[in-house]
């Protein structure tokens, strides 16, 4: 197919995930493929349809390459459109024109390699550096940070394990992101519900749940909409996948959501 074509299929992709209740839709890969023209599942046609499904503003989940041709994937659209912006650091030039080469963050490079024994070091040796990586500072951070909600007829407090503000103001306007560390081992399909309901309570748009091995980032949109993934990732690919994980939940990433969506 010409690329026009794809980016057509794409758009009209788009359209139909926009016009359902959930702004979601699951699709069998085997059926994406004849959407695009093609019959069999092949690395280069996964690569142009991801192009042109990210081109059209489309988010799926898994990544179309991890995916067999008779698996599901998640289609989903988001308004404002995700990416909001490129966060990642500007290459820094000195006086003469030449670029600074910047240094390896020693903690990425080696952080693969660390052994966690319980989910206090997952909280600590883990999830603690990360944040600061992203750009949270102390003052954004709050440590089990009380939660009421309502179940049913009752009211019932608990503890989300990180909350991230933007500054020392804890109210909803500015709520980042939600944190929920689990020991090594855990499944975090169990946890992801948990962390969903606090994100819904507090208002962060965002909620990242982790075991110190696997790295799962979702975009809460509503009490009615399906969530988003939006990052998936191990600790062993940390290295290499945090930029993607920068341009989503650092701080100025979240702050930029926000602002571009209130004024939507």
């Amino acid at each position: 197919m010409a690329e026009l074509d794809k980016a057509q299929v794409a758009n009209s992709i788009r359209e139909a995930v926009e016009e359902s209740p959930k702004k979601s839709k699951r699709v069998l890969l085997k059926t994406l493929l004849k959407m695009f023209g093609h019959k069999t599942r092949q690395r280069h046609w996964l690569e142009a349809m991801d192009k042109s499904l990210t081109d059209a503003g489309v988010l799926f989940s898994p990544p179309l390459v991890e995916v067999e041709r008779d698996a599901w994937v998640v289609l989903s659209v988001t308004d404002p459109r995700l990416p909001v912006g490129d966060f990642t650091p500007r290459e820094q030039v000195d006086a003469d024109g030449n670029k600074q080469i910047q240094a390896a963050d020693p903690w990425l490079a080696t952080i693969s390699s660390k052994a966690f024994n319980s989910e206090k070091e997952v909280e600590i040796r883990f999830v603690l550096p990360l944040m600061e990586r992203l750009g949270y500072s102390e003052e954004d951070r709050a440590d089990g940070y009380p939660v009421e909600q309502i179940v049913g007829v009752r009211k019932t407090r608990t503890e989300a394990d990180f909350v991230l503000f933007n500054g020392l103001n804890r109210c909803k306007d500015s709520a980042l992101l939600v944190v929920e560390a689990k020991n090594v081992g855990k499944n975090l399909a169990d946890h992801i519900g948990q962390a969903r309901s606090y994100a819904m309570f507090l208002g962060t748009p965002y909620f990242l749940v982790t075991n110190g091995n696997d790295i799962r980032v979702f975009l809460y949109r509503s009490p009615i909409e399906s969530d988003v993934e939006v990052f998936k990732s191990t600790r062993r690919d940390i290295s290499s996948t945090f930029p993607a994980l920068y341009n989503l939940v650092s701080k100025q990433a979240v702050v930029a959501y926000k602002q571009r969506k209130a004024t939507m």
